[in-house]
């Protein structure tokens, strides 16, 4: 199935990464220096560490590409790394101010705990968001999905969890074809 920045779709590929490339992630990952990132009302998200520009030529780029929309013209906004704990309230979003059209969302280091991982909701069409899908929290677990279109979260506040570490790519369409 072709997919487009109106298609909802939510994949994940587990054993992303081969094991030397996660490990050095992992501990990239974890000495990293991060901010508070609070939404618009003032909750806090988590921590994030944003990289520079000069990591959208990274092979992991290519790699994303290669697996997630090998047809598709899609460039990075932006490449953060994110730390969670949250364990007061699930603060379901869509990143429509960002400008992208689709997520790529890495679990680099924490527990598989049920919680830990990502809720998707859906309008049941009465008017009521419900929680569709959950992706467990697994190490090495590569999402890709259009979080303009999809309300998502970390699903930490509802029961035990531990601190996540999250790769997170924002994605918008170009007019220009990249292999």
């Amino acid at each position: 199935m072709q997919h487009t920045n109106q298609t909802k779709f939510v994949m994940y590929l587990d054993d992303f990464l081969d094991e030397a490339t996660l490990k050095s992630l992992q501990d990239t990952v974890t000495k990293l220096e991060y901010q508070e990132v609070k939404n618009p009302e003032g909750q806090l998200y988590g921590m994030r560490h944003t990289f520079d520009k000069s990591i959208h030529n990274d092979p992991l780029i290519k790699l994303i590409k290669q697996y997630f929309f090998p047809h598709r013209n899609l460039e990075p906004i932006s490449v953060c790394a994110h730390l969670r704990q949250n364990n007061k309230e699930a603060l379901f979003h869509t990143d429509e101010d960002k400008g992208n059209v689709a997520n790529f969302l890495f679990f680099v280091k924490g527990e598989p705990l049920l919680n830990n991982g990502t809720g998707f909701m859906h309008d049941n069409k009465m008017n009521k968001w419900v929680l569709s899908s959950h992706i467990g929290f697994v190490e090495n677990r590569a999402l890709f999905f259009n979080g303009m279109k999809i309300p998502h979260s970390d699903l930490q506040s509802f029961g035990d969890s531990s601190n996540r570490y999250t790769l997170n790519i924002f994605y918008k369409e170009t007019d220009t074809f990249n292999e």
